[in-house]
């Protein structure tokens, strides 16, 4: 090839790329879903989807990659993985958080259809049999109401808690059960689960995209991140990813 169209070539290859086009690796538990779910599926999880809205038109490649939680963060926080959603602050905080979150977590309490209890603090717990996880913080007044009253819940362990715990109360096993609204909500939507009632939530908690903080470009990422999902809302691309999962814009 004669060197001046090879020069040409070059600078047209250059024009085609966006600069700074990187491959981002997000790491997270395959069983998030639907905050993140399992890599290569058909729906990778709504924040995932998220990323790939923000960073992806600006030539980034953004890849999921499957880990269990405490894995996850120690290889985001050696540098290995630019960043995992969506955690809490004080899960990571030396980690590089934007402005932004990227989801509303919030643990409810469920029960039949048919049920009229409502759940309003620790005290209106009292001659309910309640559904829990083995392992599991629900937040200080649910966690100091099951260290006080372990009798009054009945906790499982092992896969598929959430439909087990639906199925449990269903038979009349358990009164109600406590999980997270929007892990509540896919399964609804993928209409797994038996008809449910929503009684009441714990004050919510925001999760954010925790990017490493040995990444020199975190911070980077993060404002573009910030950005991003406020532009993502006000086009309404955000509440079209949202509904793929079954769930609504948090504000």
């Amino acid at each position: 090839m004669r060197p001046l169209a090879f020069a040409v070539l070059v600078a047209t290859a250059q024009l085609a790329s966006p600069a700074h086009a990187e491959v981002l690796d997000i790491v997270a538990p395959a069983f998030w879903c639907p905050f993140a779910c399992q890599a290569g599926d058909a729906r990778e999880g709504f924040t995932i989807e998220i990323l790939r809205a923000i960073f992806e038109p600006a030539g980034h490649k953004v890849v999921l990659h499957n880990e269990n939680y405490a894995r996850a963060l120690a290889d985001v926080r050696s540098g290995q993985f630019l960043a995992t959603p969506s955690t809490l602050h004080d899960e990571a905080p030396d980690f590089v958080f934007p402005e932004e979150p990227v989801s509303r977590n919030r643990y409810c309490f469920f029960t039949r259809p048919n049920d009229a209890w409502l759940y309003s603090g620790a005290g209106t717990l009292k001659g309910r049999t309640v559904g829990v996880v083995q392992g599991y913080s629900y937040g200080e007044a649910i966690d100091h109401a099951m260290e006080k009253h372990a009798a009054r819940f009945e906790v499982v362990a092992g896969d598929d808690l959430t439909l087990r715990l639906a199925r449990m109360m269903q038979a009349e096993r358990i009164d109600a059960f406590v999980e997270e609204e929007n892990l509540v909500a896919w399964l609804r939507f993928k209409e797994v689960v038996p008809p449910l009632r929503a009684a009441g939530c714990e004050a919510p908690l925001y999760g954010y995209v925790a990017f490493s903080p040995t990444n020199p470009r975190s911070k980077t990422y993060a404002a573009q991140f910030s950005r991003g999902i406020r532009q993502l809302r006000a086009d309404g691309r955000l509440a079209r990813i949202l509904a793929r999962y079954g769930l609504r814009d948090w504000r």
